[in-house]
């Protein structure tokens, strides 16, 4: 089957709003950042996640298109597969008009930035929104037209990894975060819900007894996911928080179902309209999530498909779980969020770093200029009770790069007294992760002690590497030479 083309309808030298598409022309001819799969794949016989494994063992992390896959019936399904987004910082950065040399230290705190520079959403009609230009209603909204990946040998099954919008009853703003969708029947799948504010939503119109009315969006502009993941707070209207990260105004479109009562994003890939069903449940999981175990399985509640709409040519979204990109997705602008709230209550941080050690979630390496004995206790302390999913901090002085795992672990081996300078911080409230040991936190203050005579960690003079240029002081390599 060929793959179908993107539908271009803009007046001729008009900018096309941002989309997934638009991205992938920006990294399609780097087969450093972008690669294609033209033999025809079976999603869930492990054939998307069997490469996407053998790329990563060799530390290769492409976004990767799969443009023949199968549906879920083992037919070819028109919607490629587009995976393994934000495989690295540095795309990361460039999705959000970033350059790539702003991928290190510093990208959480400038994604942090976006999140005051809110564009408020504009609404266009639905006959002009890109998403809406194929309609499906009735038995026709199928999911399992899709071609849903089943990720990793234990799982339930097939899994749809991207995000859902829903509304609280009786306000008027969007909340967007990612949940996880186990299709059932074509119609119907259970759901797996671990963020505070759409868990909070779902339990609010349940409370009345009435349907929970979401759309399940399965792809957009990375920029527009990484507006989602920031701890915002309750009555943030995320279309708007969405469009300071893309840079420009959410479009919006009334939805198939509910008209102008629930909007859509109109640039988005594909939209699930669909409804939570208030006191039903059915079993999802396991899954292997984030923290490369599987979670275990449970009772989730059910969502019932309305309408599914799609572009021409439209991209199916998936995320390579417990995964680099995965891991990268979460973390960057939660280095940012600690970072701000720890400069604006203490004002002695100089780096944040989550690392794929710990699954980009539950261990923070924090740099500070310390001053005084009990500063890294006080960082640690703050960081904990800011981000309620940390287990561990690791506190160090700001010549060590938190981004340099090496480094951290010299200052745990040889800066730490484990009677005087680890904590262990209990019966704290339990992290979203239901999977995480107690509510125990650990604390590490790695920073050189200040209140005794302590070595002075060797150090090669700057000045003398400065002077140094390769090119001129190392001889040419003769050929044979060893």
């Amino acid at each position: 089957m060929p793959v179908a083309k993107r539908t271009r309808r803009r007046a001729a030298g008009a900018r096309a709003p941002k989309s997934l598409g638009t991205y992938l022309d920006r990294i399609r001819n780097d087969p450093a950042e972008f690669r294609t799969v033209s033999r025809t794949v079976n999603p869930l016989n492990f054939d998307v996640t069997g490469l996407l494994g053998v790329l990563n063992q060799r530390r290769e992390y492409p976004t990767v298109q799969f443009n023949h896959p199968l549906d879920m019936r083992g037919r070819p399904s028109k919607f490629p597969i587009v995976t393994n987004l934000w495989g690295t910082r540095e795309r990361c950065a460039e999705a959000i008009g970033l350059a790539r040399s702003e991928a290190g230290v510093r990208l959480g705190s400038l994604l942090c930035e976006r999140i005051d520079r809110k564009e408020k959403p504009v609404v266009i009609p639905g006959r002009s929104a890109p998403v809406q230009q194929n309609v499906l209603t009735g038995k026709k909204a199928d999911m399992w037209m899709f071609p849903a990946v089943r990720h990793f040998e234990m799982d339930l099954g097939a899994v749809l990894t991207m995000g859902m919008i829903a509304k609280p009853p009786g306000q008027d703003f969007y909340n967007i975060t990612f949940v996880k969708a186990f299709p059932e029947t074509p119609q119907r799948a259970g759901l797996t819900v671990h963020t505070l504010h759409m868990s909070r939503i779902l339990r609010e119109w349940e409370a009345r007894k009435q349907r929970c009315r979401v759309a399940y969006v399965l792809g957009h502009h990375p920029a527009f996911w990484l507006g989602t993941l920031n701890n915002t707070p309750w009555g943030d209207n995320e279309y708007a928080t969405c469009g300071g990260f893309l840079k420009e105004p959410v479009r919006l479109a009334p939805s198939v179902t509910w008209g102008k009562e629930f909007l859509v994003p109109a640039d988005a890939e594909i939209v699930m309209e669909c409804e939570i069903i208030p006191g039903e449940r059915t079993v999802v999981n396991p899954f292997g999530d984030i923290s490369t175990q599987y979670q275990a399985q449970q009772l989730g509640p059910v969502m019932e498909v309305k309408a599914i709409t799609y572009r021409d040519g439209a991209l199916f979204q998936d995320i390579f779980s417990g995964h680099r990109e995965h891991m990268l997705l979460g973390s960057i602008p939660r280095e940012g969020t600690i970072y701000n709230h720890l400069r604006n209550k203490l004002g002695n941080v100089v780096a944040v770093h989550m690392p794929y050690s710990g699954c980009a979630r539950f261990t923070a390496y924090i740099s500070i200029k310390k001053v005084e004995e009990g500063q890294a206790k006080n960082t640690g302390l703050q960081a904990l009770a800011h981000v309620p999913n940390l287990l561990s901090v690791v506190v160090v002085d700001e010549n060590i790069d938190v981004f340099n795992e090496e480094q951290v672990m010299w200052a745990v081996n040889f800066q730490v007294d484990p009677a005087r300078d680890i904590s262990l911080i209990s019966n704290m409230r339990p992290p979203s992760d239901p999977r995480a040991l107690g509510s125990t936190r650990v604390i590490i203050d790695a920073t050189r002690p200040t209140h005794i005579a302590f070595p002075t960690k060797l150090n090669v003079p700057q000045a003398a590497m400065d002077r140094v240029k390769l090119a001129e002081w190392l001889d040419p390599v003769k050929g044979g030479a060893r």
